[in-house]
């Protein structure tokens, strides 16, 4: 489309004037329509007109398929992109276009989000222009119980991508959200659909929600303690289109290039390093009660093994049981 390699050149151009007539020549159109696809892209972008000499294309964060692409060097991964300045959920429109066919390694990405998912149902806080929210569909030949593997390599993917962009290491706390100095800045829902007579999976979608901008302010007043972003832990604004290709290259890193679950190993020796309280106390919380224990380890499965304080060892499954960080006063 001539209108995006309009913009194109002008990206190329690094902060230096494109004369309209240069353009004109370039893609063979009027003078006139080179303005009209300037007035449409400025919609998006911030572009100055300079009299008599041309358009100078001003640093902005954008965040759309283009600016995407731009940035994303795979080969199936976010091939294609199906992208919403606002969407219900990404998760959900995931769902339906795998449930219509849409391929392996399709990305749905929003610039904001009106019923974000977290995980039991939970609301992820989705506000437009302060984060990224994310969701791929893959088609792995697994079965169901394998599924979990996939959250747990998503975690390592976006935690190793903050630190690329950032140079700041992030923890992972069990099992699927990323923390930044004992703060959570990135959750991940993973969903599947398993064939009734095989049962192995038909597809998996894995949704993933990064905070980027967010001021202590711009969170919900009961999570303001406990949620944070890249900006406010690291001081770097990394643009969304640029961290959302990272992430997508970590992951065609992993799953395709690594060929996973083949790398599943090398994978959860990642996971286990970055995990958090491990060796430490913890509060178990299940559907029914409560109780302290010491996080080991994690199994081959992603499962977390723990120790009661009658010495009896739990193997707690990710469906059924979160935890968090038992203090003094538990």
């Amino acid at each position: 489309m001539i209108r995006d390699e309009i913009l194109a050149v002008l990206q190329a151009s690094e902060g230096k004037i494109v004369s309209g007539e240069m353009l004109a020549k370039q893609f063979s159109i009027s003078r006139t329509a080179v303005r009209k696809h300037i007035l449409a892209l400025s919609k998006e972008y911030q572009i100055q007109s300079v009299p008599n000499k041309g358009y100078l294309l001003s640093p902005t964060d954008v965040f759309n398929a283009h600016e995407i692409q731009r940035f994303l060097h795979t080969k199936v991964i976010a091939k294609p992109i199906y992208f919403f300045d606002s969407i219900d959920s990404t998760n959900n429109k995931a769902k339906e276009l795998a449930a219509q066919g849409a391929k392996n390694g399709t990305l749905v990405a929003a610039a904001a989000q009106t019923a974000g998912k977290g995980r039991k149902g939970r609301s992820f806080s989705s506000d437009p222009g302060l984060g990224v929210y994310l969701t791929v569909i893959l088609r792995p030949k697994i079965s169901l119980s394998e599924m979990n593997s996939f959250t747990l390599l998503a975690a390592v993917a976006i935690a190793e991508t903050i630190e690329a962009l950032t140079g700041v290491r992030a923890g992972i706390k069990w099992v699927n959200d990323v923390y930044l100095n004992g703060k959570k800045t990135s959750g991940i829902l993973t969903e599947g659909s398993v064939e009734g007579e095989s049962g192995m999976v038909d597809y998996l979608i894995v949704g993933m929600g990064v905070n980027l901008y967010h001021q202590t302010e711009d969170f919900p007043k009961e999570i303001q303690n406990t949620a944070t972003s890249l900006l406010l832990e690291t001081g770097k604004k990394i643009s969304r289109a640029r961290f959302s290709a990272k992430l997508m290259e970590t992951l065609e890193a992993f799953l395709i290039d690594g060929n996973f679950p083949e790398n599943k190993d090398e994978i959860l020796n990642r996971y286990r390093k970055r995990l958090l309280f491990l060796g430490e106390e913890i509060q178990v919380i299940t559907l029914t009660h409560q109780y302290p224990a010491v996080a080991l380890d994690i199994d081959k499965d992603g499962c977390l093994l723990v120790k009661d304080e009658e010495g009896i060892l739990h193997t707690l499954n990710t469906g059924e049981i979160s935890i968090r960080k038992k203090t003094p006063q538990q």
